[in-house]
């Protein structure tokens, strides 16, 4: 009876390994969706989307440092900043504690003409399960200006792993427990509740780009929060990435350097939600995190991932107009 039973046990085991190696390690392709959003149906509104801090004049050319990029169409300046908050993650039974109290990111203040700027791109340029590719390599294919991970669309925590917009192109319309971030081609931003996306409405609407982790770190007044649509593994202090929008064409993206002891243990999601809210912006939104966390500048890493070598499955970038798709 035992033989039976274990023997029972193991071929159960095999069956899930074999469905998780499939479904979520076994690189294969996934059904691309249809173009909902084109140039025809959609005019970027351009009005309300330049930004005042970007010149007019494309004689100007370009100027580039290692903390500022501005041309007519993009403008980019880094921040690094190091403090020592003071306060242990004494979640995880305590298990986080040795990390420290200190706390390191890098803040990207985004300016950009319209929203074709922000583009998104895919590891090996491919829609499916199991791709992986270095940040920097997207980077380079990409051109971009600055670059951040994106959400992990492929994250099986999501149930039905939620709706997917990228470069104006839908992907997948699903449902999900999980917040949804949708950019429109007129630069605006908007934070959906699970459950409550409207795919006809997003095409009638314009949606460029969505983003499915979470969550969302404001309120609707642009205020801090202290509850958050996640579990609670999310709450506690991690590496992290997120997307702050302050109005059609000024944005913001945060690398927060974690899990490196004596340096940087990472943010609680309380302590980004807090400075976003010091940053004025109106919205801001949390990506994947963890091991996924870097920025670059360009193909160069300068966040300090604990990391650096992790290959990730998608990414999010700053580029000049006509990028790479």
């Amino acid at each position: 009876m035992l033989v039976l039973m274990l023997a029972y046990v193991l071929f159960a085991a095999t069956i899930c390994a074999g469905y998780y190696e499939v479904n979520y390690v076994i690189p294969h392709s996934l059904d691309v969706g249809q173009e909902v959003v084109t140039d025809s149906e959609v005019t970027p509104a351009a009005s309300t989307s330049v930004s005042s801090e970007l010149s007019a004049d494309t004689s100007a050319g370009v100027t580039s440092t290692s903390s500022v990029y501005h041309s007519s169409d993009v403008s980019v300046t880094l921040k690094h900043v190091s403090y020592d908050s003071g306060v242990f993650d004494n979640s995880a039974s305590g298990a986080n504690a040795h990390y420290g109290s200190k706390i390191s990111y890098t803040l990207a203040d985004v300016h950009v003409k319209d929203a074709s700027n922000i583009r998104t791109a895919f590891a090996q340029d491919t829609y499916g399960v199991g791709f992986s590719e270095l940040l920097s390599s997207m980077s380079a294919r990409m051109g971009s200006v600055v670059g951040v991970n994106g959400d992990s669309y492929s994250n099986n925590r999501h149930a039905n792993n939620g709706t997917i917009v990228r470069n104006g192109v839908i992907y997948r319309a699903r449902s999900s427990t999980e917040e949804t971030c949708v950019l429109y081609r007129d630069g605006t931003m908007r934070v959906f509740p699970p459950g409550s996306i409207d795919e006809s409405q997003l095409v009638a609407d314009g949606a460029w780009q969505s983003w499915v982790f979470g969550p969302s770190l404001l309120d609707e007044g642009g205020d801090s929060k202290t509850k958050f649509t996640t579990w609670d593994y999310i709450t506690e202090s991690h590496p992290r990435t997120a997307i702050g929008y302050y109005g059609p064409g000024h944005y913001c993206l945060l690398v927060v350097d974690g899990r490196e002891p004596g340096r940087s243990r990472g943010m609680f999601l309380s302590e980004m939600s807090k400075l976003f809210s010091d940053l004025g912006c109106r919205i801001a939104y949390n990506l994947d995190g963890g091991h996924c966390s870097s920025m670059t500048k360009g193909t160069t890493v300068v966040s300090n991932p604990y990391k650096p070598s992790k290959e990730i499955s998608d990414g999010l970038f700053i580029c000049e107009t006509g990028g790479t798709s």
